[in-house]
């Protein structure tokens, strides 16, 4: 597989992961928590700050909740993730990375398991490539964390993703999460810049 097959494999195979999530939002298990509980456990358990580690984007017509890279962290720490990686394409201007992450098993939430993905980051922009920063090896590595801290503790059946994971899922300034106690889960608020202040006349 040359470098260009390589990137539209990955990028048809992170596609296909969203457009499943939107597939199965629509025919959720009733015994499987919902998205706002999961969370509302998430937050918790791994003492997130919803202030700093969660926002949402809009996608496909829905707000999808995203997780910042100090909530990776964190996320990883508190489940003692063990995540390796392995180099599978290395240029200057393109590279995969594979990620392998093992989870000793916490609670029923978090089921023990080893796993495995890809990351991809080629230099360029949109339809040639998918990062406007020239280091590739440190954005693929990034990516792939993230994907795979949140594959092996079950974010993806949410619909919970990571920032790094796509320049798409950048935090804009017009967007603000919010956590209530009475709400379960983060509530996404938007809010309107402040207008200018008019002189005084």
């Amino acid at each position: 597989m040359d470098e260009e097959e390589a990137y539209e494999d990955d990028q048809q195979r992170f596609e296909a992961e969203v457009q499943q999530w939107q597939q199965q939002e629509q025919h959720e298990d009733e015994q499987m928590l919902t998205r706002k509980d999961f969370l509302n456990e998430l937050v918790k358990k791994n003492h997130l700050v919803v202030e700093e580690d969660i926002f949402s984007i809009p996608l496909g017509g829905k707000k999808v909740p995203i997780i910042t890279r100090t909530g990776i962290e964190k996320i990883q720490y508190m489940n003692r993730i063990i995540v390796k990686f392995e180099d599978k394409v290395l240029t200057p201007d393109y590279a995969v990375i594979k990620a392998t992450a093992t989870i000793e098993p916490v609670d029923d939430m978090y089921v023990g398991a080893t796993i495995e993905t890809y990351s991809s980051a080629k230099y360029g922009k949109k339809p040639d490539g998918n990062t406007t920063f020239s280091y590739v090896a440190e954005i693929a590595e990034k990516r792939v964390l993230s994907r795979a801290v949140l594959k092996i503790c079950g974010a993806y059946r949410y619909g919970v993703y990571g920032e790094d994971e796509s320049e798409d899922f950048k935090r804009k300034p017009s967007h603000l999460t919010d956590f209530a106690e009475d709400i379960r889960g983060p509530d996404t608020k938007e809010y309107n810049e402040p207008s200018p202040k008019k002189k005084a006349a």
